[in-house]
């Protein structure tokens, strides 16, 4: 077995959501993070794609989402998703944060954040400055 498919299987793999900028999935690679970005594999950055066809694409593919979109958790269609696929949502509770912060706060949570995927715990987590991550009641 190689290397990289050894570090693939242990390591969660993440879909960062356009909402978060370049700057943050960036940097979250570079602290060791396997992030793929909407943009590589959606036209104009999935500017046409609904939140539905975004995130069925990112959990069937076994990644979970990072977003700073909490406005999603309110659509049935996630909820669905999430079950149909067992995945989960990381989401920041402050879309006003640098590129650097945003990528800071999921860091600071990246314990917890890797546990609950490999445990393949279904849900949608805010993400808060202080305290572990928060589940929300969704669609």
């Amino acid at each position: 077995m190689t290397k990289s498919k050894r570090l693939s299987e242990s390591q969660p793999e993440f879909f960062a959501d356009r909402c978060l900028g370049r700057g943050a999935p960036v940097l979250l690679s570079e602290l060791g993070w396997l992030i793929h970005v909407i943009g590589d594999h959606f036209p104009d950055d999935a500017q046409h794609a609904g939140d539905d066809e975004w995130i069925e694409f990112g959990l069937r593919r076994g990644w979970s989402l990072l977003t700073q979109d909490e406005r999603i958790s309110t659509q049935p269609a996630v909820r669905t998703l999430l079950n149909q696929y067992g995945g989960c949502v990381h989401c920041l509770d402050n879309a006003n944060l640098t590129a650097a912060a945003k990528a800071a706060r999921f860091d600071a949570h990246r314990r917890s954040i890797f546990q609950r995927v490999r445990d393949r715990r279904v849900g949608f987590y805010v993400l808060h400055e202080f305290g572990p991550p928060r589940r929300k009641r969704i669609g």
